[in-house]
């Protein structure tokens, strides 16, 4: 019987937290971040093709393959012998915007196609060749909330916080990432240093007036100075209530914390005359997504 399509979610992000504690001599930042995937997601279709395929699409727009997250994820997995695969991506959260799409694309590739493909890789080894993709990617294999040091490869697992709903907001402008670092370092004035968790994100159901305290992200200041329509978003954000309002990543997207839905969706009510893209989510709680037990495993084709 041939294989039937599969249907997957691959959730955003957002940096609740994010210092910067060193530059490696390969230059690579290492980093002490809180991240937290949200309920905003790509869908990403895997559809059975002949032996020796892997192709990937993207709705709304075309894409170079080998530039692309998802497809040199899979071909970090492929080898002679294994089914073919067509993988398209229907895009909902926004590019150049610091939510981890393009790493979340390529961490649900490597998931789903280690189940499909019936290769047995463990948890452990999934993030190893997540690491080679991109920083971001081993989270999105271990989420749903973590405290991610180095690199991107020291992951702490941490309990849910209470219930809040989030506002994002992107302008039209994308941030390169490359561009916020070396800005970062091109205005420091003091030596970078280690960071440590926060006792309050270790707590399990941590109140938003407490955690709302602690959001910080020291790519903000270079990214709000270069970017001033970024710096336009927070002030607004901040106007409207918001118990806490930051950049996420290298951005360009803001998030804005709100103790409801109700109160999210009235902010972004009143943003609906700008150019921005808006989008009110959740925190997600689970890895469920990425659960696809009981699915048939596509059987390498000799």
């Amino acid at each position: 019987m041939r294989p039937k399509p599969l249907t997957v979610e691959s959730p955003a992000k957002v940096n609740l937290l994010l210092k910067i504690t060193g530059i490696r001599k390969d230059g690579y930042h290492t980093i002490a971040s809180l991240f937290q995937m949200v309920e905003l997601c790509d869908r990403i279709t895997f559809s059975p093709a002949p032996s020796g395929t892997v192709r990937v699409t993207c709705s709304g727009q075309a894409i170079r393959q080998k530039d692309n997250l998802a497809y040199n994820a899979a071909m970090a997995l492929w080898r002679p012998g294994l089914p073919g695969v067509r993988i398209h991506i229907e895009k909902k959260i926004p590019s150049g915007a610091g939510l981890g799409g393009g790493s979340s694309n390529a961490a649900t590739v490597l998931s789903v196609l280690n189940r499909l493909w019936g290769l047995g890789l463990s948890p452990a080894a999934l993030r190893a060749k997540g690491a080679r993709l991109g920083a971001d990617v081993p989270f999105f294999l271990f989420g749903p909330r973590a405290w991610v040091t180095g690199i991107g490869d020291g992951l702490l697992p941490l309990p849910p916080a209470e219930r809040f709903c989030l506002l994002l907001v992107k302008p039209r402008v994308k941030v390169p990432t490359v561009k916020a670092y070396r800005d970062f370092d091109a205005q420091l004035t003091h030596p970078l240093k280690s960071y440590k968790i926060p006792a309050v994100f270790r707590k399990e159901g941590v109140l938003l007036d407490d955690a709302a305290g602690f959001l910080e992200n020291d790519l903000e200041k270079t990214v709000l100075g270069a970017f001033p329509v970024v710096a336009t978003i927070k002030r607004k954000l901040i106007d409207l209530g918001a118990k806490g309002v930051m950049l996420t990543g290298s951005g360009s997207a803001v998030f804005a914390l709100f103790k409801s839905p109700r109160l999210a969706f009235a902010a972004r009510r009143k943003l609906s005359k700008q150019p921005w893209w808006c989008e009110v989510t959740l925190p997600r709680e689970s890895m469920k997504h990425l659960d696809i037990a009981g699915r048939l495993e596509w059987r390498s084709r000799k």
